[in-house]
């Protein structure tokens, strides 16, 4: 297997069992808690994800795309990293009682403290897994990352059973994190050194600057739902919407987010290697989009089933929310790795411009939206996908000249494979009740219906995904023969 492959398949091994695991955590905890309560934590854990850009420093980039790396920068990022980290810390340690004040909810501030904790372990757990992605190391990043989240997921579930409520979830996110500590001890790379060092911070300060701005106004962007509902609508409100668009990220990460790790080292290795950037930034959101835009479309159907099976029937409104912002990741899935081309591309400006105008647009829409109720700010999101999607493309155009035309011809036997599959089932709901039956029934018709709809759309379109589903029924055909033999 090649260093390619096999990083690919094990961070896509790492985050499936990531995201199956959590997601049977929320599962059991959508039954558990409150829309309220999930509000409540919700909004702590939009600001500390805020934080946690201005946090890191852009340091992860940096170590990665650097042509080389010895211990002496190591120590100086060490050294970058603790300035930030255990500073923001202190500031959101100091300042939790105003944040609870400012939302109305005291225990706001509790929540803010515990989970400000890993503030002050960042830097010695955040540029280990870095050093390992540029080592193409992730299997034992897989290991790391299974050992936090069974922690985090069990002890959240044993405390908010005893009745703990968010707390519970609060000391879980804090459980995980010193388990993920503890054993990036045991995978530390050898570059690494404990021992930061403050000399010579110019250059990372002046190569992180701009990355962590940009990281600052991408998180912004997407917590501002809730810290935006938070403060002018309630709690309630916040974990409804929190579920709608909880059920989008998680699908968006099982399709996207397995081979998002690897992307910006990949690219950063074509490139150093002298090869076509843009070629392969085309090629592997096209293999990823032929995946993502069918299974939104389809969503955009089918969310009250998976809604009220997964979560249950207090959810129910989510459903709404969740069909609408189907379509805003759509827009996102079609360039879901601009940040890594732009970053790879040296071009840490433009990704700065991407998330700024993603942030004004997208707030501002929110804030318009939210005296409309919950649906209007849906429909807000998804039109400010829209525009982020046609910045972005005029941004690659600039960076690495892939032009407008060409690049949606690109993408459109794509479109064509999730009209399909949305005309499809859009005519067999109005044969069959699917919403209208048991929910679990209702989603195998649906995934026994499309699964060869989306197959046969693929043979047809001349999909680039299609050769690498033969390979996969190919490989499976020669185990099942093996086996016999």
């Amino acid at each position: 297997m090649s260093e390619m492959r096999q990083a690919i398949f094990y961070s896509m091994l790492n985050k499936y069992s990531l995201q199956v695991i959590s997601f049977i955590s929320i599962a059991i905890l959508a039954r558990l808690l409150t829309p309220e309560e999930v509000g409540v934590f919700a909004v702590a854990t939009s600001l500390a994800f805020v934080a946690t850009s201005l946090r890191t420093f852009g340091v992860g980039e940096y170590l990665v795309r650097e042509r080389s790396i010895d211990r002496q920068k190591v120590k100086t990022v060490v050294g970058v990293m603790v300035i930030m980290s255990w500073t923001l810390g202190l500031i959101f340690m100091v300042a939790s009682p105003w944040i609870g004040d400012f939302y109305g909810q005291p225990d706001l501030g509790d929540l803010i403290c515990i989970i400000a904790v890993p503030f002050f372990v960042a830097p010695f757990s955040t540029i280990p897994f870095s050093l390992l992605a540029r080592s193409m190391k992730f299997d034992s990043i897989l290991k790391i990352e299974l050992a936090g989240c069974l922690v985090r997921n069990g002890v959240s579930i044993g405390l908010v059973l005893y009745d703990f409520s968010y707390y519970g979830l609060a000391w879980g996110t804090l459980a995980g994190v010193l388990m993920e500590f503890a054993m990036i001890t045991l995978y530390r790379p050898a570059e690494m050194s404990w021992i930061p060092s403050f000399r010579n911070l110019g250059k990372v300060f002046s190569a992180g600057m701009q990355i962590s701005l940009s990281n600052l106004f991408l998180l912004s962007s997407q917590n501002s739902n809730d810290l935006i509902l938070g403060r002018l609508s309630t709690m309630n409100n916040v974990g409804i919407y929190s579920r709608g668009l909880g059920l989008i990220l998680f699908l968006n990460d099982v399709v996207v987010k397995a081979v998002g790790p690897v992307a910006l080292p990949h690219l950063a290795k074509v490139k150093r290697e002298g090869g076509d950037v843009a070629e392969a930034y085309l090629n592997a959101v096209g293999l990823v989009g032929a995946v993502a835009l069918p299974l939104f479309a389809v969503v955009s159907l089918s969310s009250l089933a998976m809604i009220t099976a997964l979560f249950g029937d207090q959810w129910a409104f989510s459903a709404q929310l969740s069909s609408i912002l189907a379509i805003w990741i759509m827009f996102q899935s079609m360039h879901c790795f601009a940040k890594q081309a732009l970053l790879t591309a040296g071009q840490e400006r433009l990704f700065l411009v991407k998330e700024l105008q993603s942030l004004v647009v997208k707030v501002g829409f929110i804030v318009a939206a939210v005296p409309y109720g919950l649906t209007w700010v849906a429909w807000a999101v998804a039109l400010s996908g829209l525009i982020d999607f046609l910045v972005v493309s005029y941004l690659l155009k600039l960076a690495l000249d892939i032009r407008f035309w060409p690049m949606l011809k690109h993408f459109f036997p794509n479109m064509l494979v999730a009209a399909a599959c949305w005309t499809v089932l859009r005519l067999a709901g109005m044969v069959i009740p699917l919403d209208q039956m048991n929910a679990w029934l209702s989603l195998l018709i649906t995934g026994a219906l499309m699964v060869p709809v989306w197959l046969v759309s693929l043979r047809l379109t001349g999909n680039s995904l299609w050769p690498f589903v033969v390979s996969v029924f190919q490989h499976l055909g020669d185990k099942v023969r093996g086996s016999r033999g």
